[in-house]
């Protein structure tokens, strides 16, 4: 009885010194039998000994010294998730279950593609990894205890023609992203039909919030396409002369496309409009080639003629297996035009355009990774611009080329800190040549005689990129630091030769002539630097704070801005069914130099005659552009947006979001009196749209995607004032040329397995319905005789169907 009154002493001051009590009074003790239908004490019993009857401690004791105690939960597992070139994956959610089917808090990897759980117990363990544009990967038998680090390799989703049994990473909710991006995949990029397949920009306006123009240049919520950077693997490909989208690259090289347009973070530069980001493939460790479009298509327009052979291939593989790959992408495109309106042996213009796409990559050391790529365009048309109203005789000789030469090197370090250091060169060549001198004249019906302008222009940019991930620290949370800094050295050189040209009216009287002093050259070049650091703070598994700022100063400008940035995601629910997603920022646009270099492109006179076409209505207008580039400020915008995610009943993701943007400072030119165009910082951009989308995805990767946007993009200044195309009217406010204030996108591919002889088939399409755009009215005199937005062209529709046997 004492003994049995000192154990029960020591079970009230603890667990611990209960189970060593019994265990001293059970060496006294005899053992009984067990009593019929008892069951051995278990596991959870021993380790709560204070709940067991005492007067079964001896027994107690027994099993206790018997069987060993439960482990603490102070197990740890580093997860590293890589592709198949052994490059770390960021953001891939990694996902934990205990053997009872007990999950433990999922995680993202950082930067350098690392994730590290804590506080496991010893087991077994199953181990699930997933991105979207991977295969998912799962591993059934991790043995926390015994292993204390775990690689794991996400394969790209890609084309197979030999039967592989794979898993599709479902779409998710991310409770990690912030920002307010889309994403096409490789998948979507092939299966889905748009209207030019062999154009990766035609591919884009897929995605709400996309509109591309009738020049084919792209517009990301209501931005110019100026107001857009453009990347290719991490590197600035856009124009540095014009700001536009001229690269081109193969639809099969590329693997995924990501358009960022609010809640992007400091890293993602230069750009008030958003992002777009072109990431392209890499060869594995097997030989795999493709080709498509090999079989031209034949016109019968007086007589038979090839039309169009696009012939496209892509091929892959080991330079050295598990160490070195490389991956080339050619391309070709030929295109003849006839129009049976011209007379023959003036009626056909051809266009032949080559681009190729030259990567490889080096693992020259488990930690050190080289990657180098080379893209080229080349494109002639000896005809350009031929038509049922421009004969022959007014076309001009184009050639177009582009280059872009990129090396990136990135070094991985044990403590899980990321080092990258990249360099990239662009360069862009256009020039069009006349047929010859002869006066250029313009009727209501045609045009006639030698195009007035010859030109030429080379734009290219330097770019030095370096960026440091620090390894994840633990304060408050966990915190994945990163900092950076671009440096771009960009140029632009132009020349130009004008004549005069003349303008008649209906009944061939003379209305206009044009004339141009001088035929001016010049050269124009900037230095852009910026450092930016950020950090993704996660106070927990529900909550991410992701602070940035970005500090960037030029030589046009010549004074630093600073931009601050925020953004905030909220699991609204532990199961990760709803995520509220919130952010604002400044944001500065990249100086261009076509703009601000207006003022060197030369002078033009124009002279207005009555209706006899013989007198002067008055004096000559002078046309000509002037800016003091001592007050130039950069434009600045303010975008805020706030986003809702949600998971419906039948795996449907359904998502609401809004963005509002208010631009000031921009750029543009002032009509004068005397028909002087002054520089001034005085635009004034204004944007907002409501976003709803919907979307599902099937076994085995298929798709159906639908989204409504309502919005309004509109300016103080919408005229683009140039010396070729002048309007004589003031500046004006407005709708954005692409304004489309209503717009109803859908698309997916579904198989046909329901259809008992299509059962090998796959039906796309894509649906795309929206306002028209407006347009200005002119007289002949250049005036304007309607307000912008008075009218809009017709509503746009675009069906577009596709039947594929896999």
């Amino acid at each position: 009885m004492a003994q049995t009154q000192k154990a029960r002493e020591l079970c009230r001051r603890g667990p611990s010194l209960a189970v060593l009590a019994v265990v001293a009074i059970s060496e006294a003790a005899q053992p009984r039998a067990q009593p019929a239908g008892r069951e051995l004490c278990s596991k959870r019993q021993i380790r709560i000994p204070c709940q067991v009857r005492f007067a079964e401690a001896p027994y107690v004791a027994f099993t206790s010294v018997a069987a060993p105690s439960e482990p603490q939960a102070n197990q740890t597992l580093l997860v590293t998730v890589v592709d198949e070139n052994s490059v770390a994956v960021p953001a891939a959610q990694v996902m934990l279950t205990e053997g009872a089917g007990r999950a433990v808090p999922r995680g993202e990897t950082d930067h350098a593609g690392r994730y590290l759980f804590r506080d496991l117990h010893h087991g077994n363990y199953e181990l699930r990894v997933a991105k979207e544009g991977f295969y998912e990967v799962i591993e059934k038998d991790v043995h926390v205890g015994e292993t204390e680090r775990a690689e794991v390799t996400l394969n790209h989703q890609r084309e197979f023609s030999e039967s592989v049994n794979v898993i599709y990473s479902p779409p998710a909710i991310d409770p990690a992203k912030t920002s307010s991006s889309k994403e096409l995949t490789s998948s979507e990029i092939v299966n889905l039909p748009y209207t030019v397949t062999r154009d990766i920009r035609y591919a884009l306006p897929l995605l709400p919030g996309v509109l591309q123009d009738g020049a084919g240049q792209l517009h990301v919520n209501g931005s110019s396409t100026r107001e857009i950077v453009d990347q290719l693997d991490g590197f600035n490909i856009t124009d540095s002369g014009t700001g536009a989208f001229n690269m081109r690259v193969s639809v099969d090289a590329v693997r995924s496309i990501d358009v960022e347009s609010s809640r992007y973070p400091a890293e993602d530069g230069k750009g008030a409009g958003g992002l777009i980001s072109l990431t392209t493939g890499m060869g594995d460790d097997r030989y795999r080639y493709s080709g498509t479009d090999f079989i031209p298509s034949i016109q019968n327009r007086r007589g038979l003629h090839l039309n169009t052979w696009t012939p496209r291939g892509a091929f892959s593989g080991p330079l050295r297996k598990g160490k070195a790959w490389f991956f080339l992408v050619p391309e070709g495109e030929y295109d003849v035009d006839i129009f049976r309106e011209l007379p023959p042996g003036e009626d056909q213009n051809s266009a032949l355009r080559v681009g190729n796409l030259a990567k490889a990559q080096v693992n020259w050391r488990p930690s050190q990774i080289l990657t180098g790529s080379f893209l080229t365009n080349w494109f002639h048309s000896p005809h350009a611009s031929l038509s049922r109203f421009n004969p022959l005789e007014t076309t001009v000789d184009l050639r177009d080329s582009a280059y872009l030469l990129a090396v990136k090197n990135q070094s991985f370090f044990s403590s899980g800190m990321l080092l990258e250091v990249g360099f990239g060169a662009t360069q862009f060549h256009i020039h069009e040549q006349p047929r010859g001198s002869q006066t250029y004249v313009i009727t209501p019906d045609a045009t006639r005689g030698n195009f007035f302008e010859s030109s030429a222009r080379r734009a290219g940019r330097q770019q030095f990129i370096a960026s440091l991930a620090l390894p994840p620290l633990r304060k408050f949370g966990r915190h994945d630091v990163k900092l950076g800094t671009d440096l771009d050295q960009v140029s632009t050189d132009e020349s130009f030769s004008r004549n005069p040209f003349v303008i008649l009216r209906e009944d061939s009287t003379l209305a206009r002539q044009a004339s141009f002093i001088g035929n001016p050259a010049f050269e124009k070049d900037n230095f852009e630097a910026a450092v930016y650091v950020e950090d993704r703070w996660s106070p927990s598994d529900r909550l991410l704070i992701e602070p940035g700022v970005r500090f960037e100063r030029d030589e046009i400008t010549r004074h630093p801005v600073l931009s601050p940035r925020f953004a905030s995601s909220y699991m609204l629910t532990r199961g990760g069914e709803t995520k509220l997603t919130w952010g604002v920022g400044v944001y500065y646009d990249a100086s261009i130099l076509e703009v601000i270099s207006r003022p060197r492109t030369g002078q033009r006179t124009d002279v207005f005659y009555d209706s006899t076409g013989q007198n002067p209505l008055g004096p000559p207008v002078i046309t000509s552009f002037s800016v003091d580039e001592r007050n130039i400020k950069e434009p600045r915008f303010v975008n805020w947006s706030v986003s809702m995610e949600r998971r419906l009943p039948s795996s449907v993701y359904f998502q609401a979001e809004f963005i509002g943007k208010r631009g000031r400072d921009g750029w543009t030119y002032v009509n004068q009196p005397s028909g002087l165009f002054v520089f001034e910082n005085t635009r004034r951009d204004r944007y907002h749209s409501v976003e709803i989308t919907a979307r599902r995805r099937f076994k085995g990767g298929h798709e159906l995607f639908a989204a409504y946007t309502r919005s309004t993009a509109r300016s103080n200044a919408v005229l683009n004032f140039t010396l070729d195309d002048p309007l004589f009217s003031q500046q004006v406010g407005g709708p954005l040329p692409w304004d489309a204030p209503n717009r109803f996108q859908s698309w997916g591919w579904m198989p046909l397995s329901w259809m008992p002889r299509m059962k090998a088939f796959d039906f796309a399409y894509s649906l795309d319905w929206r306002d028209g755009f407006p347009f200005f009215l002119v007289n002949q005199e250049q005036e304007l005789v309607a307000p912008p937005g008075a009218r809009r062209f017709p509503t746009y529709f675009a069906l577009n169907l596709f039947l594929e046997r896999r």
